[in-house]
């Protein structure tokens, strides 16, 4: 590889990812349909990609769980790093986390600590699967590595290889990402006798790798033999899941949907239909949609056994997707309602259905709803964002501290604790912000749009039974009065 072929040249846009539905009845076996990059080898496009409890398979090759020592999670990628292959699988959702979980699952924690251990005496400032290119001294330095950046230097791991480099280094650029692909920026480290590029880090771990990589580190301290027959993780409990106190609740929310409910203007001819709380109701249903999945999540982290725990049950790709989720089902849940009322109204009536087709919901009113749906969703994507990275950081410091001696200093994981959830507070601020804002969105959809066409269709007069009709039902009640006479002489 040449200094600019480290990076994966895939674009997460141009990923297709496809769950098979055939499930495979090897043990608990799930298949995936996804873009996979072997390292040595070209991107193969919708490679079939499956997972049973002791191996991977990528097509026709196979990979056993427990040769596996490290998972790296990356925007719409997870790198794999066995002792044989590294494999980069990209795509998007949650068919990702799904396939890194499973693999953690059986891959090979001795080999974690083995590897891991002998640096946390340094501290471990991140870890990252990243894309390399570059040389150090005389030696070329190309493909998918595992980077381990402590306080004392980077160490690079890839199957057999390894490679080391002690800071400083005479600077440290940080390299963008395209468009719409956080996580997918890098950084290049620079020196007398180094030249390396690294690709598929997240902004902040940018940051915590520039903060100790231009300074002469402090000479770490030589171990106790003692401890070093010991994981922290092994002697220690984990850290305790402690939460920060979230502003969206349910009396937040409540107060939201009561203020949609008053901004909806009723004409005083609708009075009978839509009063008695009615508006109360449907925004009150509203808002339960838009507070259900994250209730659901809040609740399972606070019962969370541990912080690690806590951080998975709030994973940022999945907030996402259940906040998706919700306004999208709010959104379905407005049409429901106002297509039963047209209905209703139509029936009760006897208004021709002809008539009405344009009092109707149109595509263009549902097209309205889901793009001012969209743009607060994207303008959610910054923080949603954020708190990922604080969430890879986080466990990333976790995972080094569960592997570190036992009397290694905690202040580092609590420090990527605090930050974290820092961000998730701000993330649930902006989400309750984002659900008032769609909650009056829905408040003027019905004052513009949908209550003028009951006004329009109330207007319409009645229609009467045709001479036909009426003579039907003249003919049948007059049947049945004489039956009933018949059988009281008889």
């Amino acid at each position: 590889m040449s200094a600019d072929e480290g990076a994966v040249p895939v674009s997460v846009d141009d990923v297709q990812t496809r769950v098979s539905r055939d499930a495979r009845r090897e043990g608990e076996s799930r298949e995936f349909v996804l873009d996979v990059l072997v390292d040595g080898s070209p991107v193969r496009r919708s490679a079939r990609v499956a997972y049973s409890e002791a191996h991977l398979r990528v097509d026709d090759q196979q990979v056993a769980l427990d040769s596996v020592f490290w998972v790296s999670r990356r925007a719409g990628l997870v790198l794999l790093f066995a002792r044989r292959v590294t494999i980069a699988v990209l795509g998007k959702g949650g068919d990702l986390e799904e396939l890194a979980r499973a693999v953690e699952r059986g891959s090979d924690r001795a080999a974690q600590r083995s590897l891991l251990q002998p640096l946390t005496r340094e501290v471990v400032v991140c870890t990252a699967g990243t894309a390399v290119s570059g040389s150090i001294g005389d030696t070329r330095v190309s493909g998918l590595h595992l980077a381990v950046f402590t306080q004392q230097g980077l160490h690079l791991f890839a199957g057999s290889r390894s490679h080391s480099l002690e800071w400083p280094v005479s600077r440290v650029g940080e390299l963008g990402s395209a468009p719409g692909e956080r996580g997918r920026s890098g950084l290049r480290l620079t020196s007398e006798h180094v030249s390396l590029t690294l690709r598929y880090l997240f902004p902040e771990e940018i940051q915590a790798v520039a903060r100790v990589a231009t300074r002469a580190p402090e000479r770490a301290p030589e171990p106790e033999r003692s401890l070093e027959m010991f994981a922290k993780g092994e002697v220690a409990p984990p850290p305790p899941a402690r939460l920060p106190e979230f502003a969206v609740s349910s009396e937040v929310l409540t107060e939201a949907c009561e203020t949609a409910a008053r901004r909806v203007r009723v004409d005083p001819t609708l009075d009978r239909r839509f009063g008695d709380g009615f508006f109360d109701r449907h925004f009150q249903d509203l808002g339960e949609i838009a507070l259900g999945p994250l209730m659901l999540r809040k609740s399972a982290a606070a019962g969370a056994s541990s912080l690690a725990r806590a951080v998975e049950a709030l994973d940022a790709d999945r907030l996402r997707e259940d906040a998706v989720a919700a306004f999208r089902g709010a959104g379905d849940h407005l049409f429901e309602v106002y297509g039963g009322e047209i209905e209703r109204l139509v029936a009760e009536r006897r208004i021709d259905r002809e008539a009405t087709e344009a009092i109707r919901s149109s595509v263009a009113d549902r097209d309205h709803v889901d793009g001012s749906l969209d743009s607060v969703v994207r303008v959610l994507d910054p923080t949603f964002e954020r708190v990922l990275a604080r969430q890879h950081l986080l466990l990333q410091r976790l995972q080094a501290y569960e592997h570190a001696p036992p009397d290694t200093d905690e202040t580092g994981v609590e420090e990527a604790a605090d930050e974290w959830r820092c961000d998730l507070l701000a993330l649930d601020r902006a989400y309750g912000a984002a659900w008032s804002e769609v909650l009056e969105e829905m408040a003027e959809m019905w004052s513009e749009r949908f209550l003028p066409r009951f006004v329009r269709l109330s207007a319409i007069p009645r229609r009467r039974l045709s001479e036909g009709a009426r003579l039907a039902i003249l003919a049948t009640v007059t049947f049945f009065v004489v039956a009933a006479i018949a059988v009281w002489l008889w």
